[in-house]
This record gives C-alpha cells, structure tokens and sequence, in this order.
C-alpha cells in the first residue's frame, strides 16, 4: 500500500509522514525534494505554481509510487496533491487534457502506462486556515512562505467520494493524528 498525506502547505505532511513510516516501518519520501529548483524558487519568491509547473514534479512522483508498488514496497509520501487532477497523475501519470484546446498539455507528452494502477489511499490532513497558518508562521528554513497559503486554500480541492481517500483533523497533536492513520490503515491491509 502507498499512503499520500495530502493538504496544504503547513499542515504536517512531512512530520506526520516521517512519524507514520517509522511506526509502520515503511519507506517514506517527501515530494518537496522532488520539485526543481525552478519552482523552489519560484515558490521562494512568493509566486504560487502553476499545473505547468506542477505536472513534470507530479510525473516524478507518480514513477516513485509505481517502483514502489512493482516491488512490492510499501511507501508513505508527503505530498500536497490539492487538487483531484493532481491525484490522477500521481496514481495514473497522466496529464489531463486541456479543455479548451481538447488536446494535452504541449509540454508534457501523454503517456499510457500499462502497468496497474497503484493501491494508493490518500489521506487529507484538514486543518482550519488559522491552525495552518499559526504552523506556518513558526516554521523557519522552508521554502514555501505563509503569504502563499491562501493560494494553496484557493487552489485545494478536498478529496471526494469518488476517490480512495480519509480525512484527518490536524487541530490536535502531531502522535493522535499519526495514530489516527495507523489505525485507518491497520484496518484496510
């Protein structure tokens, strides 16, 4: 099984990926290594990502879940996913189309992959803005600064039903959301 802790900026991904794959004794890795400098720096500066930016990083991701799954690994990754066409590459690798030219994205060709689908169960770690934002303010030596966060809640598009996901409430502390996800996912493998 993979697990994706997805949400926000801010929101725990990273520690509560860390402290999940050691209690399971899983690999873990958090999507923020994998993005180029570009969007690093971009990101840096204030300036939000766009799914240009996003789809090359999002593909990354996708061939690690998918070594993952082929080798029969299981894997806890830290990654934002905010939007349901961002969990679509990361589980299937494909770009979606662009609609108003009903063609795909020029800059990353569409590829078909015919190995399977992954079992990824994505989990949502949900926190109020003003939680997240209290995070974000004390946190020092990322990247992403907290003036982005209302961009990422605009962007954010919550899981629905129609995708193998739970929510977690971040408002409590980092173990209790950890045991929360262990217990979801002792109870599905």
């Amino acid at each position: 099984m993979i697990v994706v802790l997805m949400g926000v900026c801010g929101c725990g991904k990273t520690s509560v990926g860390q402290a999940l794959a050691e209690k399971l004794s899983w690999e873990f890795a958090d999507a923020d290594l994998f993005h180029p400098d570009v969007n690093k720096q971009k990101m840096s500066a204030g300036v939000p990502l766009t799914d240009e930016d996003r789809y090359p990083w999002l593909r990354k991701l996708h061939t690690l879940i998918c070594s993952w799954a082929s080798e029969g690994r299981s894997g806890v990754l830290a990654c934002s996913a905010l939007k349901k066409s961002y969990r679509e590459v990361l589980t299937t690798g494909q770009v979606p189309q662009d609609p108003s030219t009903s063609s795909v994205s020029p800059r990353i060709p569409h590829q078909h992959s015919d190995s399977p689908r992954p079992n990824v169960l994505f989990v949502y770690l949900k926190g109020s803005k003003d939680v997240v934002r209290s995070r974000l303010e004390s946190r020092t030596g990322h990247f992403m600064p907290a003036g982005l966060l209302d961009s990422q809640f605009l962007t954010l598009e919550e899981p629905d039903e129609s995708e193998n996901s739970v929510s977690v409430e971040i408002a409590q502390p980092l173990m209790a959301v950890v045991m929360d996800i262990y217990q979801i996912i002792v109870e599905l493998i």
